[in-house]
This record gives structure tokens, sequence and C-alpha cells, in this order.
């Protein structure tokens, strides 16, 4: 990759970063609760039990670690940048995606009376005076060690998203749908960055064998 490259993969994260930021700030849809339905909704208000901080320990000091393990392990610093712009570009279309779904779709959260009003008491269930982000609801040798290795961010990923439905953050629907998405972004990302140039090598291979 040149210097074009490069500056057209930072420009593109920075672009979509900053869509992302714009999205993050508008208001949901506000969706019409019935009265028969509102017990779904009136799930006590409680901290996460995974805190964001520790989300952001996960997304980003965690994969900086892995990248720089490899880097002095293998010293190939054109697939560390390789690896660095495919888990970015993952971030950032992901969380487009999800807040795009979030402010159309406007479903509420499990705890979304405790949030609109804090003091337990609301008369108009569609004009909520505690906080919006209640309508946006949010996934041979050493084979054994090494299946171990590859499971374990999709384990922390299962047992995050569990987590997020005992604190009445999320549903169990909005949580399945978030892993498809999040599996189905992850493999386009793949696809563009490392299956395609695979797929070429290996085809480079076999015209060689056969001459």
């Amino acid at each position: 990759m040149d210097w074009v490259d490069h500056c057209s993969e930072l420009s593109l994260r920075v672009f979509l970063y900053i869509v992302f930021s714009w999205l993050d700030k508008q208001t949901p849809f506000i969706r019409y609760i019935e009265e028969e339905e509102l017990w779904m909704y009136r799930y006590p208000s409680l901290p996460s039990i995974v805190p964001k901080w520790s989300l952001y320990l996960l997304l980003i000091i965690i994969p900086a670690i892995i990248f720089l393990i490899e880097y002095m392990i293998n010293q190939k610093p054109k697939e560390i940048i390789k690896g660095v712009y495919a888990l970015t570009l993952v971030y950032m279309m992901n969380g487009i995606f999800t807040v795009t779904l979030k402010l159309l779709v406007g479903r509420p959260r499990p705890n979304f009376f405790m949030r609109c009003f804090p003091d337990g008491y609301g008369t108009d269930i569609n004009n909520c005076t505690g906080e919006y982000k209640g309508y946006m609801d949010d996934s041979g040798r050493h084979k054994g060690w090494k299946c171990l290795l590859v499971s374990i961010p999709v384990i922390i990923a299962v047992l995050i998203g569990v987590s997020r439905t005992c604190d009445y953050h999320h549903h169990y629907s909005d949580i399945l749908f978030g892993a498809i998405m999040g599996m189905g972004i992850s493999y386009s990302v793949y696809y563009a960055y490392y299956w395609s140039e695979d797929m070429l090598d290996e085809e480079i291979v076999k015209s060689l064998t056969k001459i």
C-alpha cells in the first residue's frame, strides 16, 4: 500500500466516525406504546454489569496488545497495518449500522419506563421526561488450545450480550440480531481485506504448479 492508499483508508474512517457521532446525537423515532404492553418496559434501571470502560478495554487495548505481540513474533508491519484497518472499519461500520437501526426502529429498552421517569411516577408514557436513550435499544498438536484461544473473543462477546439482558438494558432479540449483524459485517470486511487476496494467491500457486 502506498501513501495514497493509506490516506484514503484514514479519510474513510474519519468520515465514518463523523457520521457516527452525528447520528448518535439524533433523537430516535418515538414509538407509540400501548398500556397493555408497558409491562415489557418497566424493568428496574440497574447499572451495567459490564461497565463502559471495560468495553473500551476490549475494543482498543487488548487488540493493540495482540497486534504488538504479532509484530514482535513475525515482523510483518504490512500485515499489522492491514489488520488495524480491517478492525477499525468493522468498528465504524457496526457502529453506524447499529445507531441507524436504533434511530429508525425506536424500540424501547426493557428499563425504558424507569429511564424516562426516574422517580417512578409517569402519567404520559409517550412524553419522556428522562433520557431518550431509553428508546434506543441496542453480541493435531495444540489444536485444543488454539481452538480455545480463537473462541475467547466470541465467548467474551456472548457473556457481555447475556449480561445486557441481566441488567435489563436490552432485549434478547436485539442482542441476537446485533450478533448476526456484527458477524455479517466482520465477514464482509475480512473478505475485502484478506479472503480475496488469499484466493488470488491460491490461484497463482495452482497456475505455477501446472507449468
